[in-house]
């Protein structure tokens, strides 16, 4: 209670101040030629402006006009010119890094008439596209069921959802994307994943390119996620919805307690408002959003016993279970979560503007853990608080040449535990976790980690753009980034011997590991496009500087003795992407670059003062003087226009993966190993993509996408000691390439739109992925089998939602019902590795199993084996179904 009360009074605070009141590559452009209607000649002096705004352009002496620095966006265009009948184009459509055309003819007759207003479509093919890259806008996120970044991106061919529910782009590792807000990065300096949730209704649009992305984006190896946030505009405008459903399915057997329905289980509730800031006069506007997203949990365990009970199964024949519990059935998996997304607009002039954006999150949640089933108090307790500020300055020199200047502050706090005092006088024994043989269901004790992981980056970014020519324009800028990590990872000690109360181990001890770094990055890149009648050309070069600011072991063989500083590491990347004009709705592409990422910052740092064990061990290693990694992409594509609403898209694409980390084994001796990161691994990625898309329209009900992605996604398969091996013979180490984890070599994605604009619209999803592989075992040690040398089962998700439309004077009403798994289907996302399944496994035949077995009926509280290996984490969610209503306005 405590969590939603506080915390959405920061979102009602903001509102409140708002009402109080009342009593960016984040961009494209529009360009085209304006010609007369009758003659065929080009205009020359024609004004062409956005309404509502003084932006515009007027053509020149072959009626060419372009207008940069738009931020995505649909727009309104007037045309004019002394002498021709006044023109307006709705509904154009602004999307980052492209050029939106609009070609237009004017007439001359009958110029006292009203304007010609004409609607314009959003492009089924660009000319301009140069390399894989899709746009999502606000209304099209509208119409589909998904609630995140990650189920968006999760529909885009190319992009496969690993077993462990991380995203990976065209047979990269799931750390190797870009996230970036408004231009800005904000990615995790630990993990380099996604650091901040954006509530799908703060979003205007989402731009996610797979293939040779520009040079202004950095630090990838396989794609870019840029995300643009809506913006107030000069007049009120809001948005408020509420949803509530509950998991429902028929598969009691792996999903405890599934059948107990309850409406209430999950709400979302959500709005947002928008507007000028009043006596202003309209130079300043706002935009503000906010998300509360409450789940009471759908995986359920029985608090049979608590962290406190003491289980003994020493001997055989007088098991003790103490079942101190209450025996109520609690959710294990629940959680909450807050977002608030806040945009400022000060217009200081038509050229001059600053923007404002702070968007923060909290959310606590619990993870299930099967072995806790029955001891559900014994888990830890997740927090995270993430927050952003950013501040923009753009402004125009001239009419073809603007900047922007960019200052940001994002922090990231992630937090695990049980008790935030580590000191606290509740953590239990280790004595207490004891299981017979070291496997089945923990009857007592719990978790004695502590974990704390903060992250901050203070960031500089600042990039300029210039129109050269109608044809050619140039991009430069600069980015400077120093991020701030902190860590404390510690195991608690408590024990019925030696340590009878919680005890922090030293600071030399594995179990306690802390430290502070800073690392500096500084990048700079030059970009420009050539845009020519049936040519478009995308060309840049980018700088990239990394210094680790750590030491690491001048000697591998001997860790805790000379130090040396890591090494400075400097990136230079090309890019090209080309794309031609084969017919009238035709075009080919063909993009090449190279791209530099570096390791995980965590990889760098962990285990700082090289502590190990004087035994082998898999302790592992940070190396902070880790290079670069790096991949070389091709890319070759074709997109035609079939009919004025029918496309196809085909895409042919290669990567060349090399240097990425790995690990090795280190030996001192024959009893003393350790591990450490190295940059060793090697992969290649091929494979191309087929996709139709047939448009909806006013007039066509009717719309639907249809995408095939076939992937061949192989690394090399060197074991740790393998490298020890070869260090010491002086040989080559041997490449023996194998499939990767997440090799899906077969995706099918289709969606399905019915329904009639402004009205009722229902939307259907599906996903069809061949089985990702694993490595299986011989239980009889006959022989080993290659590493991913099986496949698990295929993959079947449809996901629907259906809506209609009401109005009443100026508000809108949306009744909406979504459901996620429609068929309630099964899916094995993880199996065990001696049958290749989720359901059953020999595992529960051997000795340990067995032993437990015979004690069950006999000692109150033992459970099976069976009941132990019928995870329910081995499958995918069951069926969820929602209902809400939301109001605009």
């Amino acid at each position: 209670m405590k969590f939603v009360t506080t915390r959405l009074c920061i979102f009602f605070s903001l509102i409140l101040f708002y009402l109080t009141l009342v009593i960016a590559g984040t961009t494209g452009k529009i360009a085209g030629r304006i010609i007369d209607e009758k003659s065929g000649e080009p205009v020359v002096g024609a004004t062409v402006m956005l309404i509502g705004t003084s932006t515009g352009a007027a053509s020149d002496v072959e009626g060419n006009f372009v207008i940069t620095n738009l931020v995505p966006g649909s727009y309104s265009i007037s045309i004019s010119a002394i002498g021709y009948r006044k023109k307006i184009i709705q509904r154009v459509q602004v999307n980052v890094d492209f050029t939106t055309r609009v070609d237009e003819k004017v007439s001359s007759e009958l110029v006292d008439l009203d304007a010609v207003v004409v609607v314009a479509e959003k492009p089924l093919v660009r000319r301009d596209l140069t390399s894989t890259q899709s746009s999502i806008d606000a209304e099209q996120i509208r119409s589909i069921p998904v609630e995140s970044i990650s189920g968006i991106l999760t529909l885009q061919a190319g992009i496969i959802q690993g077993s462990d529910g991380a995203l990976h782009f065209r047979g990269g590792r799931s750390d190797e994307v870009a996230y970036t807000l408004n231009g800005v990065s904000i990615n995790n300096p630990f993990t380099n994943s996604n650091s901040i949730t954006i509530a799908t209704n703060a979003i205007q649009e989402l731009s996610v390119v797979q293939g040779t992305f520009n040079a202004e984006y950095g630090n990838a190896l396989s794609g870019v996620v840029e995300t643009g946030l809506k913006e107030g505009g000069d007049k009120y405008t809001g948005q408020i919805s509420f949803y509530t459903g509950d998991r429902f399915s028929s598969h009691k057997n792996i999903f405890f307690n599934i059948d107990k329905f309850n409406p209430t289980n999950h709400s979302v509730s959500e709005g947002s408002f928008g507007g000028p800031v009043p006596f202003t006069d309209n130079s300043v506007s706002f935009f503000l959003s906010g998300r509360f997203d409450n789940e009471k949990g759908w995986l359920y365990g029985i608090r049979q016993s608590l962290p406190e009970d003491r289980p003994n199964t020493v001997v055989d024949t007088n098991w003790i279970i103490p079942n101190t519990g209450d025996g109520a059935i609690v959710p294990m998996n629940p959680s909450k979560s807050l977002t608030i997304t806040n945009r400022l607009t000060f217009r200081l002039s038509a050229q001059r503007k600053i923007n404002y954006d702070f968007i923060f999150n909290e959310a606590q949640y619990k993870s299930y853990s099967h072995s806790y089933k029955y001891n559900p108090e014994g888990t830890y307790n997740n927090f995270e608080n993430d927050a952003l500020h950013m501040v923009q300055y753009s402004d125009w020199i001239d009419d073809a040449v603007s900047y922007s200047l960019k200052l940001s502050y994002n922090k990231n706090i992630y937090e695990q535990y049980r008790y935030k005092d580590l000191l606290d006088e509740h953590y239990v024994p280790s004595e207490n976790s004891e299981r017979p043989g070291g496997t089945g269901f923990f009857y007592g004790g719990a978790g004695s980690g502590f974990f704390e992981r903060k992250g901050e980056v203070f960031g500089l970014k600042f990039d300029a753009a210039s129109q050269i020519s109608s044809v050619i324009d140039l991009k430069i800028g600069g980015e400077a980034k120093f991020p701030q990590m902190y860590l404390k990872d510690i195991t608690i000690v408590k024990d019925l011997n030696s340590f009878p109360v919680a005890t922090i181990p030293p600071e030399t001890d594995l179990g306690n590991e802390s430290y502070a770094k800073f690392p500096k990055q500084y990048s700079g890149y030059a970009q420009s496009k050539m845009e020519f009648e049936n040519i478009v050309l995308n060309a840049g070069v980018r700088f990239d500087y990394f210094n680790a600011n750590s030491d690491y072991a001048a000697d591998i063989y001997n860790p805790q003795g000379p130090r040396k500083k890591a090494s400075e590491k400097i990136s230079v990347s090309p890019r090209l992407g080309v794309s031609f004009q084969i017919t009238d709705k035709g075009f080919l592409h063909f993009s090449y670059g190279h791209f530099f990422q570096m390791p995980q910052f965590r990889n760098l740092y962990v285990n700082k003062n090289y502590e190990y064990a004087q035994i082998v061990t898999n302790t592992v290693f940070g190396n902070a003087d880790l290079n670069p990694q790096q991949t070389i992409t091709y890319e070759f594509g074709l997109q035609q226009q079939l009919t004025d609403n029918l496309a196809v898209n085909v895409t042919g694409f290669y990567k060349d993966v090399r240097d990425l980390f790995a690990v090795q084994t280190i030996r001192i001796s024959e009893n003393v190993a350790f591990n450490s990161y190295v940059n060793k691994d090697y992969s290649n990625v091929k494979g191309f993509t087929i996709s139709l898309m047939k448009r909806r329209t006013a007039s066509d009900w009717f719309g639907a996408s249809l995408d095939y992605t076939y992937q061949a996604a192989e690394g090399n398969d060197v074991s740790a000691n393998a490298f020890y091996i070869d260090k010491e013979s002086g040989r080559e180490s041997e490449k023996k390439i194998v499939v990767l984890d997440w090799d899906q070599t077969h995706t099918l994605n289709g969606s399905l739109y019915v329904g009639e604009l402004n009205n009722w619209n229902i939307s259907i999803l599906g996903k069809v992925g061949a089985g990702l592989p694993y490595t299986p075992t011989n239980r009889d040690n006959d022989f080993d089998y290659e590493r991913n040398a099986a496949r698990k089962p295929s993959t079947v998700t449809v996901d629907m939602v259906a809506q209609k439309e009401l109005s009443l004077m100026d508000v809108h009403m949306t009744i909406f019902f979504k459901v996620y798994n429609l068929f309630d289907t099964l899916n094995e996302l993880n199996v065990y590795d001696d049958t290749g399944r989720s359901t059953y496994t020999l595992a529960i035949q051997d000795g340990i199993g067995a032993s437990i077995d015979k004690h069950v009926g006999k000692v109150a509280g033992v459970h099976s084996m069976s009941e132990f290996y019928t995870n329910p984490l081995l499958y995918s969610s069951p069926r969820e179904v929602r209902v809400g209503i939301a109001l605009n306005f």
